[in-house]
């Protein structure tokens, strides 16, 4: 009887103990702090802040508001070797010191030089794909070319890109004849009566910040392509950069196309042009005039300036619709 006892006392004593070990996490007290100063933002810059807060966290082994400024510094360039990602890491750091009211002198001088170096490095790059590129008239002359040689989908593809300035994403959109049938958070394109197009944008990459986009277009051209058009013009949305770049001009893509467009309308000083990208394409002309620049040193114009002196942001609610002639 007594070794029955003294069995059954032992299994309650492990019981007992592995219910002790299957505890909660302790909290996380600088993440709750984080996550209520980030509301508001965008689902994915919230998701991004995460991330980093994460990984530099996991990298240090304890709390940033607690690591000192260089150290952060030094784990954010160890981490990694891309400059917007480094940013991104020593970003965190400013804003967790800062909630915990720790000095941030030293994280903001080196954002300062990184975001300083982003810009330096981008230019570089886009010199570098600048010579050569084809001109904005010759990317018009293709478009024009697509349609005579009746190659609807690749025309279409073209001609959004350069009259709506769009991303690879924005080209995954459903054709449709009735206005009821533009349901759901998705991108549509409606054929309206007469020769309209009315172009319908809810899921885009700014999408939450500058929210439902609509264009409308009157031409008789994009609407006699897109009722040729059978089916969705990318065949497989998951592949939608592949199939945008290779039938794009030159399979240069949206993203060149866009620079020879701005390095376009930058070099005739057209503002009323740059705030019209800005606007459909869902960009700041900040990022524009910059992420997308290709002329060289000394030739800074638009580049460097705008009307306010700031960039501009656009309130994210439905943005009016704009025809096209």
């Amino acid at each position: 009887m007594s070794e029955a006892s003294t069995t059954d006392a032992e299994t309650t004593d492990a019981e007992t103990t592995e219910e002790e070990v299957e505890v909660e996490e302790p909290l996380n007290e600088e993440l709750d702090i984080l996550k209520e100063k980030i509301q508001g933002k965008s689902k994915a810059t919230i998701r991004s802040y995460l991330q980093s807060y994460k990984k530099l966290k996991d990298s240090l082994g304890k709390d940033l508001h607690v690591t000192s400024q260089q150290l952060i510094i030094k784990t954010a360039e160890q981490l990694s070797t891309n400059l917007n990602t480094q940013a991104a890491y020593i970003n965190i750091g400013f804003l967790v010191r800062q909630m915990w009211n720790e000095d941030t002198k030293e994280l903001v001088k080196a954002r300062a030089a990184k975001k300083q170096a982003i810009i330096d490095y981008t230019r570089t790059e886009n010199k570098k794909v600048a010579n050569g590129l084809p001109s904005l008239p010759e990317f018009e002359e293709h478009i024009e070319y697509l349609y005579k040689e009746k190659k609807y989908k690749e025309f279409v593809i073209n001609y959004l890109i350069r009259h709506c300035f769009v991303r690879n994403k924005d080209l995954l959109f459903e054709i449709i004849k009735k206005k009821g049938d533009a349901k759901g958070q998705k991108n549509f394109m409606w054929l309206a009566r007469g020769n309209r197009a009315v172009y319908i944008r809810r899921d885009y990459k700014t999408a939450d910040t500058y929210g439902e986009k609509i264009t409308e277009f009157n031409d008789v051209k994009l609407v006699t392509a897109l009722r040729a058009i059978k089916g969705p013009i990318i065949p497989y949305a998951e592949q939608v950069g592949y199939y945008v770049k290779k039938l794009s001009f030159q399979e240069k893509g949206e993203g060149i196309l866009l620079k020879i467009i701005l390095n376009h309308t930058r070099a005739a000083g057209d503002w009323h042009m740059l705030n019209k990208i800005s606007q459909l394409r869902g960009t700041d002309t900040c990022t524009l005039t910059t992420a997308y620049n290709i002329q060289q040193d000394g030739d800074e114009g638009m580049a460097t300036i705008t009307k306010s002196g700031k960039p501009r942001k656009t309130p994210a609610k439905k943005s009016k619709a704009i025809v096209y002639e």
